[in-house]
C-alpha cells in the first residue's frame, strides 16, 4: 500500500559518505534518477533543477512535490545529517502535518539506534483556526467542499512552514 505525502526541505551532511548513503537510498527506492533529479509518477521532474544536491555544501534538496512513499522513510535520510528540514503533509488517509529536523546524535560518526530527528506534529485543525481558515468535519461538507477546504489548509500549512533555501542553491552555480 502506498502513502501520498508532500514533502519540502534540505539535509545538509557531515560527509561525502553519508550524502552518498542518502542518494543511494533515494535512488534504490525510486525518488531520484542517476542525474540525482526527483521522479515522481515515474518520470523525472522536466521543471526542477538539473541535481538536487549542492556537493560542495553536502546538501540535499527535496523540492516541493507529492512524492509516494518518501515521508514513510524520512527520519533515515537525516543519518549523518548536522542541519536541514523536512516539512512533511498529506490528506492520503489522514489530515497530518509535521516538521522533521536533525537532532545531534544524527551527525554523529556512526549514528546508533537513539533517536536522531525531532518530529513536531502539527495539529491542522488548530493551524485552520488560527490563520482563519475555519474547519470542515468530514462528512458535514461535500466530498468536493472538504477535499478544498484540506487543500487551502496544506497549502498555507507549506507556506507557513516550508523552509527557505539556502540562496546559492537557487542560482545558477546549482548542480
Amino acid at each position: 500500500m502506498s502513502f501520498y505525502a508532500t514533502v519540502a526541505g534540505y539535509i545538509q551532511y557531515r560527509s561525502q559518505t553519508f550524502l552518498d548513503a542518502a542518494l543511494d537510498k533515494l535512488r534504490y527506492g525510486g525518488w531520484l534518477d542517476t542525474k540525482n533529479r526527483w521522479i515522481t509518477d515515474g518520470r523525472s521532474g522536466e521543471d526542477a533543477h538539473p541535481s538536487s544536491v549542492d556537493l560542495e555544501n553536502l546538501l540535499l534538496v527535496v523540492p516541493s512535490n507529492l512524492y509516494r512513499n518518501l515521508a514513510r522513510i524520512s527520519t533515515s535520510l537525516f543519518v549523518g545529517g548536522t542541519d536541514g528540514v523536512l516539512v512533511i503533509s498529506s490528506v492520503d488517509g489522514c489530515f497530518d502535518a509535521w516538521v522533521e529536523r536533525p537532532l545531534p546524535a544524527a551527525a554523529a560518526p556512526d549514528p546508533t539506534t537513539d533517536a536522531i530527528t525531532s518530529i513536531e506534529a502539527v495539529d491542522l485543525e488548530a493551524f485552520a483556526w488560527k490563520y482563519d481558515l475555519g474547519v470542515k468535519r468530514f462528512g458535514a461538507a461535500t466530498p468536493g467542499e472538504y477535499a478544498a477546504w484540506q487543500n487551502r489548509v496544506l497549502r498555507a500549512f507549506h507556506r507557513e512552514f516550508d523552509p527557505e533555501l539556502p540562496p546559492h542553491l537557487t542560482g545558477p552555480d546549482f548542480e
